[in-house]
């Protein structure tokens, strides 16, 4: 009932807001108002730098803490300014479905990012009968809304035809926020400061980014990595002194205590709010399913998977790839882990990142300028 309300209440203001004249403005959103990050926030920073006289709304949730720019306005998640804003847009930017009860109206110009490019975990339609019916109501509402969705890759365009039922314009150009991995050096240093300072890292330390996945029921029984035994292990590879920072999904971002990791040495990263910037700062990234690895392997720096509910979450989820496959080397126990960063080959490694990249049915698009060509798309439509 609450949930009917919300979208009466929601498509009646939507239908108040169309009389009014649609504006020179874009309305971004990133996980439903959770942050202020993805491919728009990219986006957005870029429109700044090209024209920065077009007014930019963020959505944000209510208790959402962000570094606020002054050229831009804020508005909260389901209230009435919220809907004003979108209904008059000329242009939406989102990295996720809308809710139904948010509809556009004719010539508004709505781009879809999405936030997962190559990735390991089935989703949308390709979940099958995983797949809500309310899920999928939204999913053909949002695909149905959109006029142009962001690619990175053959592999996700694909997708997109496909698991979001979509049938209009798709742009490879790469995502927006993977641009920033082919920065110049000083920027890149500047970044990695950054995130140093952030979590008062000496500089003498190296990162290694361990960034799971979630479950269904949210359980942390997958999340057993052996962490003292793992920096050890790091340490004498690499011959430097690592840190361990966990990156927990934003859905679980904060269950890092109840983990009770009793080491210095482990720290919290799941509430930073741009994981692009811990990539940067990061030497190395462990994973289980997270297509956060294929953007960290764009640095061609060392990759691994520790999945050892594969078997459990390949039938209940569903993977795209034989994770045996890829070019990061897989564990499923700790012993397994230990072994592969022992033994670890980064030329072999940088082969394989090389030729899998290049495969026909991944084709990846990255070059570093897919937020100005973006943007120009915007400019165009704006003027």
């Amino acid at each position: 009932m609450k949930e009917l309300i919300k979208e009466l209440y929601g498509k009646f203001f939507f239908i108040i807001f169309k009389l009014f004249p649609l504006k020179n403005k874009v309305v971004f959103c990133s996980f439903w108002g959770e942050n202020c990050s993805d491919n728009p926030k990219y986006i957005s920073e870029e429109l700044l730098k090209e024209k920065s006289n077009i007014k930019q709304v963020w959505i944000i949730r209510k208790n959402t803490k962000i570094e606020k720019n002054p050229n831009i306005k804020y508005v909260n998640w389901g209230n009435l300014s919220m809907i004003y804003e979108l209904a008059t847009a000329k242009v939406w930017v989102d990295n996720h479905t809308k809710p139904v009860w948010i509809s556009k109206r004719k010539n508004q110009f709505y781009i879809e990012t999405w936030h997962g490019g190559l990735g390991m975990k089935k989703i949308e339609a390709d979940l099958g009968k995983n797949l809500k019916p309310k899920s999928k109501k939204q999913i053909m509402h949002n695909s149905y809304m959109a006029d142009l969705f962001i690619s990175n890759s053959n592999f996700l365009t694909q997708i997109y035809k496909r698991a979001f039922w979509y049938k209009g314009e798709i742009l490879e150009c790469g995502f927006p926020k993977n641009d920033i991995f082919f920065a110049e050096k000083e920027k890149l240093d500047n970044v990695k400061n950054k995130v140093y300072k952030f979590f008062n890292i000496p500089d003498n330390n190296s990162i290694v980014l361990y960034a799971p996945t979630y479950r269904k029921d949210f359980s942390l029984d997958y999340y057993d990595i052996q962490f003292n035994k793992l920096i050890k292990t790091l340490n004498e590879k690499f011959h430097k002194d690592f840190i361990c920072m966990v990156r927990l999904h934003p859905r679980m971002k904060n269950m890092f205590e109840n983990m009770h990791i009793n080491n210095e040495q482990v720290i919290d990263g799941s509430k930073y709010n741009d994981i692009q910037e811990l990539i940067i700062a990061s030497e190395v990234f462990i994973t289980d399913y997270s297509s956060g690895i294929f953007d960290f392997a764009l640095q061609f720096k060392p990759g691994f998977i520790y999945a050892k509910d594969i078997k459990k979450y390949k039938n209940e989820r569903g993977l795209y790839f034989e994770l045996e496959t890829l070019p990061f080397p897989l564990s499923t126990t700790n012993k397994e882990l230990e072994e592969n960063i022992e033994k670890f080959d980064y030329e072999k490694y940088k082969q394989k990142l090389y030729k899998y990249f290049n495969l026909k049915e991944v084709g990846l698009k990255e070059k570093g300028n897919a937020s100005k060509k973006v943007v120009e798309i915007i400019l165009q439509y704006i003027s």
